[in-house]
């Protein structure tokens, strides 16, 4: 068996879907800390798309997560 044939029968894993939870964001506008849905894939964390911020209607889109609350 030579490496290409072992290199193309390994089994390809999809990436696990992503899991919502609430938490803080940093609002890049206002400079605040707001409620928002986060997304969880892995160890990769990040903001909802499409979200807005409830101080000054910016976008999250580029917000930093603080904190996502998820059960141990």
């Amino acid at each position: 068996m030579n490496a290409q044939a072992t290199r193309d029968n390994k089994i390809q894993m999809k990436p696990p879907a992503p899991v919502e939870y609430s938490g803080l964001a940093h609002c890049p506008m206002c400079t605040h800390t707001v409620q928002a849905v986060v997304l969880a894939s892995g160890k990769a964390v990040r903001v909802k798309p499409g979200q807005k911020c409830p101080r000054c209607s910016g976008t999250l889109d580029a917000a930093y997560v603080l904190r996502f609350d998820r059960a141990a």
